[in-house]
């Protein structure tokens, strides 16, 4: 390809060489985010988004969640005069308020002596701030799932309860804490749940895999898969200060993104010499990312200038336990309280 500005077309050679590159498992381990959080959350949420499909318009996302909380119990009837709440979608209407960026550049002059070409340089440097930004939304998640936390209404067995944290003393940290998570979830109103977790259960399940051959392994491994795990040894921790494991409703968290841009580059010119598309993360099912690309001439070098734009938010739902003191998000420390 020539010395200059990528065209729209070159830039679809770049995205090619991306997806071919990623296809290499030596590539895709140098690249893959640390971004379990993100993934949790988004195999795990319900909602249904409404309103993103205009990119053009910067408008709130309108979510839909479904609501089964009205109505109630009351003495018999007529039975042929059925009056009951209509089950319903709940509209809620969100601005989306997180907007994150990364950039980078590429020169050409590099490239009289390199051995790489222009093309894949910047293919790695796409796949680079593809996975910056799917950790900086990783972290996002996490420290909202952490204010999202209610009260745990179980004050009793092992945990401690303080505010909206519960917390748990290390030697607990077992096979066995679960009978007490399912439990802490009965009382809580929960249907099913999943667990977001630092590292407090990662070293149990991982030697209870493989101790289930044994006389008592198959019970370790029973009572640790019970309710369903996720792990993000490098956000959760890191992000809340603490070593924390969180018990979710489904469908209680919901993450989102939106673009500006369509997936087709675009290139605006009238001074602006810029050309825009979005593309979707490599990792991140359903979320994508703004790319904007601008050309700059400089000291006899032409300086290729990329940057990759997140435009996402993480919200709770509001109808998710029928209770205004539930938020279906309980957070458990591993420790003693203070």
């Amino acid at each position: 390809m020539p010395e200059g500005n990528f065209s729209c077309a070159d830039l679809v050679v770049v995205s090619n060489k991306m997806e071919q590159m990623w296809a290499d498992s030596v590539v895709q381990k140098q690249y893959t985010p640390q971004a379990n959080s993100a993934l949790a959350v988004l195999t795990e949420q319900t909602a249904q988004f409404i309103d993103l499909k205009n990119s053009l318009k910067d408008v709130d996302v309108r979510i839909e969640w479904i609501d089964h909380c009205a109505g109630g119990v009351t003495d018999c009837t007529d039975e042929c005069s059925i009056t009951g709440t209509e089950a319903q979608a709940t509209c809620e209407d969100y601005a989306i308020s997180i907007c994150k960026e990364t950039e980078f550049v590429v020169k050409d002059l590099t490239f009289r002596t390199s051995s790489f070409s222009r093309e894949e340089v910047t293919a790695r440097g796409w796949m680079n701030s593809l996975k910056r930004l799917d950790e900086e939304i990783a972290k996002t998640v996490v420290a909202k799932i952490d204010s999202f936390a209610g009260v745990n209404p179980y004050v009793g067995g092992i945990g401690n309860v303080v505010g909206t944290d519960t917390f748990v003393s290390g030697a607990y940290w077992t096979a066995e804490i679960m009978s007490y998570l399912a439990q802490v979830s009965i009382l809580n109103k929960s249907q099913d749940v999943y667990i977001l977790d630092g590292d407090n259960l990662f070293q149990q399940t991982w030697m209870a895999q493989y101790n289930q051959a044994n006389a008592n392994g198959g019970s370790q491994i029973g009572m640790l898969s019970s309710i369903r795990k996720y792990f993000d040894l490098f956000n959760v921790n890191a992000v809340v200060g603490a070593k924390k494991t969180f018990l979710i409703d489904k469908g209680a968290v919901a993450l989102i993104s939106k673009v500006r841009y369509p997936s087709t580059p675009e290139q605006i010119l009238n001074g602006a010499n810029v050309i825009r598309w979005s593309v979707p993360s490599n990792y991140l099912p359903n979320i994508a990312y703004d790319v904007v690309y601008q050309t700059e001439c400089s000291g006899s070098d032409i300086f290729h200038k990329y940057k990759f734009i997140a435009r996402f938010d993480v919200f709770l739902n509001p109808t998710s336990a029928c209770d205004t003191t539930n938020t279906g998000v309980l957070s458990f420390t591993c420790g003693e309280a203070p």
